[in-house]
C-alpha cells in the first residue's frame, strides 16, 4: 500500500522512506512501460489485459471455492453466497481467457457504466453545491464523463476494444506520474529530516 500524503510520509523513519522510494520507482517504471505498450500496441495489449483479467477472475473463483469448503458450520445463506460467487468468477475468467475480444468489450461496458455513474454523481454534486467554489468544474467534468460514455457505447466492438486498451494505457501513464510524485515527496521528506538533524 502506498501513501501519497506528505504529512503521512513525515511520520516514517529513514529506512521506511528508502523502501517507499525504491518501490515507488519500480511501480512508476512498470506502469509507464505498460501504459506506453497499451498505446503503441493496443490490440496485443488488449489480449494480454483480457488474459490477466481472466486469470484474476479464476483466482477469485478458486478462492471462493476454498472459502466454501473451509467455512465450517456456517449458515446456508453464507455457503450459497460463496458458491454463487465461485461460479460467477470462474465463468467470467473462462470467458475472458477463451475470447479476449468479448472480455475487453465487457470491460468497456463496465467502464462505461462507471463513467455514467460518475458523471451523474458529479453533476448532482455540482448542482447541490451551486455557487460554491468548484461547482462549475464538477458539472463540466460530469457532462464530459457522460459524453465519453456515450461515444464509447456507440462504438463498434473492434473500435471499443482498441479504445479500451488505449484508455487503460493512458490511466497507467497517469498512475506512473502519481508514483513519480510519491518518490519525489519521499525524497523531499528525507532531505527535510536530514536538514533538521543538522
Amino acid at each position: 500500500m502506498f501513501v501519497f500524503n506528505q504529512r503521512s510520509l513525515r511520520a516514517f523513519n529513514e529506512k521506511t522512506l528508502v523502501h517507499y522510494k525504491k518501490h515507488a520507482t519500480i511501480m512508476a517504471v512498470l506502469m509507464l512501460i505498460c501504459g506506453i505498450c497499451c498505446l503503441i500496441y493496443p490490440i496485443a495489449a488488449g489480449v494480454y489485459l483480457s488474459y490477466a483479467t481472466g486469470f484474476m477472475f479464476l483466482v477469485c473463483g478458486f478462492y471462493s471455492i476454498y472459502s466454501l469448503f473451509s467455512s465450517g458450520k456456517k449458515q446456508l445463506k453464507a455457503k450459497f453466497t460463496y458458491a454463487f460467487f465461485a461460479i460467477a468468477w470462474l465463468l467470467l475468467g473462462y470467458c475472458f481467457l477463451v475470447n479476449p475480444v468479448i472480455g475487453m468489450n465487457s470491460l468497456a461496458m463496465v467502464f462505461c457504466c462507471l463513467f455514467i455513474l460518475g458523471g451523474i454523481f458529479r453533476i448532482a454534486s455540482g448542482v447541490k453545491l451551486f455557487r460554491s467554489p468548484g461547482y462549475g468544474w464538477n458539472i463540466f467534468i460530469g457532462i464530459f464523463d457522460l459524453l465519453i460514455a456515450g461515444v464509447w457505447l456507440n462504438m463498434d466492438p473492434d473500435r471499443s476494444y482498441v479504445f479500451t486498451s488505449i484508455f487503460i494505457g493512458v490511466e497507467m501513464i497517469f498512475s506512473s506520474l502519481a508514483f513519480i510524485s510519491l518518490r519525489r515527496n519521499a525524497a523531499l521528506v528525507k532531505t527535510d529530516k536530514l536538514a533538521d538533524k543538522n
